[in-house]
């Protein structure tokens, strides 16, 4: 098949762009505002100062607006009738009223008043996310960041981890993946504020690259979410939302330091906020450094072979450090944006780095290498990596009257480089090796540059109904360098329009619905195989390129049979084209000491999906739960295989018919306002209907039980606040062939909150215990699952901030 070049791929991007661009100027020139003010009022705070930048919404979002900076907001052209208008600000409590349009005879007057913190705020979601969650037919959660910081792990992967149906799959302290419902890797989408971020989705070793210190809420959707985000959200979405916009003019900000016994991990971060009437800007800087993370003592480990390979009972000595895990994070952005009384609009910019060691599982057989890793444990030895990921975008949010034009731009650019051991088997690449040697032994360079573009107009002038017409547009280009070889170069171009359609019949009925259509172009180029006499096939990757384009489709209800109370269900098809990972890959995958293998006739995975929900809500006690079924006619997954070759063990991308059910159960009990009692439950069954097996890396049952109190303020002490969690997880026995089955365990951490005041200072303290008992457990989605290696010993962690 014939290559496409890039210039022709550029051209193709370039021309959506362009046509994006006379779209939305078309928008802004031609679309007029129509009608008088139908409704209209002033947003103050308590001391009469106007208030800008508040969300003023009718019917649940129905109708939007934010007001100007003299506090004014104004829908025009509403049809007469009662509505309920909503006045919420980030720090303020919510104003919720209702208006009717034909006896109103004057202008509105709000005053916000602040919002004072209770135990309510552990909760992960507001009123506005219930009232969202009432609307929708999937599965949202919206987490604030006073969870998020009650929560607070190694990385934000980790620390969303204890939501019901959220899991990590982690290498070490840095490098964590998200899994959703027991779908990860190319099936979970990380989003920033809607744009996909892209990077190396194929490897556990390659974590999603966002600075958690710097994050306030997160949107998660759990379950099928190809309408708006495309293929890969296939499982679901982790959408990172910009921060907040600020409300107060001058600036402020806020300084952190972290410290963790485990690793003697220490690191810090400053924030600072400005705002000068319309101009509002955000700059965050980040850096930590962690060294060796410690086990509870263990004899020795196993090598990553098949089960019935003899290495595969070969112990090797190990005791209680994994050496060679050290690391180094370091992040920086800066948000420049303007609001007006017509919307915002906002450029941000960041670069996010880390530098990880490898466990050398190999190296450490090896008695002086094993000295050499334990003579420091905050060297980067080889194995290591670094991964750098720089973004750029733009982001546009224009009102008029009720409805809502969104654009965004963006532009990525992930460079990941592996060192490691290199050699020569046969001789025959002498001089290369010399010239990577050189450079530090660089086994693998991976550079993967994205430029996206999206458009959304959200439209609402007809009662009842919510129209929302999108486009995504995607060009991602990717080169490789180094000694080594497992991903070839290629080129994909795709693009999706797709429209939704809100019908909220009456206050007890909800129609959801909506329609997509994706085209994908991939092309990836030949690579020759460098030495044929080391072994293996001739050619890597042939020259290869391919068109996917597939509709989907979805539909929902959603039925509030009493006022808190909502039963939802939701159908719906998904579409997923192949990574290049899964089409190309060839080669050994180092530090995983397996062989990978993609297959060029890999074809789109196509899935019909299932949803149910139950939400119940009384006074001090909330009920949830979500079951789930997913369908999938052509399942990719990578396969362990009983063959080993030199380089590992092999492992191969298959295809199949597959099942994935489950589903999670939430119980929240408020006990008066000194105490919140939470459960939540989570199980994922999968199963190769094909081979009427398990499919690999599936987690198993795991349960979550949290007590959080309040206490009274004591002398400089105040918001105090304590937490205890149980975390019960089962065994995994249902697994493949050549896949170990892992142990059920308890664990039990640890949290202390409280705000420290000495004179004019407050500093907010947090101190935490992770695994309080020492346990010796395992994760069976971690990569040193497959070692026998246990999950970290006990860590004692300290949080110090101060706002300003």
């Amino acid at each position: 098949m014939k290559n496409v070049t890039p210039h022709k791929i550029n051209s193709t991007f370039l021309a959506v762009t362009a046509f994006k661009c006379f779209f939305t100027a078309v928008l802004f020139a031609g679309i007029e505002l129509y009608g008088q003010a139908g409704l209209s009022g002033y947003v103050f705070v308590n001391n009469n100062e106007p208030f800008p930048g508040a969300n003023v919404l009718l019917n649940n979002g129905s109708f939007g607006t934010v007001s100007g900076t003299d506090g004014k907001f104004i829908f025009a052209g509403l049809p007469v009738g009662k509505y309920e208008l909503s006045i919420s600000a980030l720090g303020y409590k919510e104003i919720v009223c209702s208006v009717s349009t034909d006896t109103l005879t004057r202008e509105l007057v709000f005053k916000l008043t602040p919002y004072i913190q209770t135990l309510d705020e552990v909760r992960i979601n507001g009123s506005s996310a219930e009232k969202r969650r009432a609307l929708e037919s999937i599965s949202v959660r919206l987490v604030e960041e006073e969870y998020l910081k009650f929560s607070r792990a190694s990385n934000l992967v980790q620390t969303l981890n204890g939501i019901p149906g959220i899991n990590s799959m982690d290498i070490g302290t840095g490098i964590s993946k998200p899994m959703i419902r027991g779908m990860g890797y190319y099936r979970v989408a990380i989003a920033q504020n809607g744009i996909k971020q892209e990077g190396q989705q194929w490897s556990n070793h390659h974590g999603i690259s966002v600075d958690q210190q710097n994050v306030q809420h997160v949107e998660i959707i759990k379950g099928p979410a190809s309408l708006q985000y495309g293929s890969d959200a296939i499982g679901g979405v982790i959408n990172v939302l910009t921060n907040h916009i600020p409300l107060k003019q001058g600036i402020s900000g806020e300084m952190s330091v972290t410290a963790k016994s485990n690793t003697r991990w220490l690191g810090s971060s400053a924030e600072i906020i400005a705002r000068k009437g319309d101009i509002y800007s955000n700059m965050a800087i980040t850096y930590n450094s962690f060294g060796d993370f410690r086990i509870p003592v263990t004899d020795s480990f196993l090598l990553p072979a098949p089960v019935s390979a003899t290495e595969a009972s070969h112990k090797v000595p190990l005791g209680g450090t994994i050496y060679n895990t050290a690391g180094k994070e370091k992040a920086a952005s800066v948000l420049v944006g303007i609001i007006k009384p017509w919307g915002n609009s906002y450029l941000e910019a960041g670069y996010y780095n880390t530098q990880n060691g490898f466990f050398d599982w190999q190296g450490i057989q090896n008695d002086s290498l094993r000295l050499g890793h334990a003579s420091g444990n905050f060297d980067l030895c080889l194995p290591w990596q670094e991964v750098g990921h720089f973004s750029a975008n733009h982001f546009t949010n224009r009102y008029f009257n009720s409805d809502k034009l969104e654009i965004a731009l963006g532009y990525q650019s992930n460079n990941s480089k592996e060192y490691s051991y290199l050699d020569n088997r046969t001789g025959n690449r002498a001089a290369e090796l010399e010239y990577f040697r050189n450079k530090g032994n660089f086994d693998l360079g991976l550079r993967l540059q994205t430029y996206s573009a999206n458009v959304f107009y959200t439209f609402r002038r007809l009662k009842n109904h919510t129209f929302k017409l999108g486009s995504g547009t995607q060009y991602l280009f990717h080169i490789t360098d180094g000694y080594g070889h497992i991903l070839p170069e290629y080129q994909r171009f795709s693009s999706g329009i797709f429209v939704t359609h809100k019908y909220v019949l009456s206050p007890k009925w909800v129609i959801n619905s909506g329609a997509r259509v994706d085209y994908t172009y991939f092309a990836m180029q030949e690579t020759l195989n460098p030495d044929r006499h080391a072994g293996g096939d001739s050619i890597f990757n042939p020259t290869f390129s391919k068109k996917f384009a597939s509709p989907v489709i979805s539909f929902g209800v959603n039925f509030s049979p009493l006022k808190h109370t909502t039963i939802k269900f939701h159908i719906g098809n998904s579409y997923r084209v192949p990574s290049a990972y899964e089409l190309g890959a060839y080669g050994l995958h180092r530090h995983e000491g397996r062989f990978e293998k993609g297959d060029t006739s890999n074809k789109a995975e196509k899935a019909w999906q299932i949803d149910l929900g139950y939400e119940r809500k009384w006074k001090q006690l909330t009920v949830s739960l979500s079951p789930f079924a997913n369908y999938f006619t052509n399942y990719l997954y990578l396969n362990p295989t009983h063959v080993l070759r030199q380089e590992g063990q092999v492992y191969e991308y298959r295809q199949t018919r597959a099942l994935l059910a489950g589903g999670e159960a939430s119980v929240e009990y408020s006990l008066h306002k000194w105490a919140l009692l939470k459960v939540g439950a989570e199980y994922v069954y999968a199963v190769n209907l094909d081979l009427k097996s398990a499919l690999p890396f599936t987690p198993p049952f795991c349960a979550i039980t949290e007590l959080v109190c309040n206490f009274r303020n004591y002398k400089a002490f105040t918001g105090n606040r304590f937490g205890i969690e149980l975390i019960s997880v089962a065994k995994q026995k249902y697994t493949v062939p050549n896949e170990l089955t892992t142990f059920g365990y308890n664990s039990l951490n640890l949290n202390l909150i409280t705000d420290l005041g000495i004179r004019r200072c407050k500093l907010s303290l947090m101190f935490k215990v992770s695994n309080l008992l020492n346990n010796k457990h395992y994760n069976h989605i971690s990569f040193y699952r497959r070692l026998r290696i246990p999950e970290p010993a006990r860590d004692y962690q300290l949080f110090i901030s101060k706002k300003f």
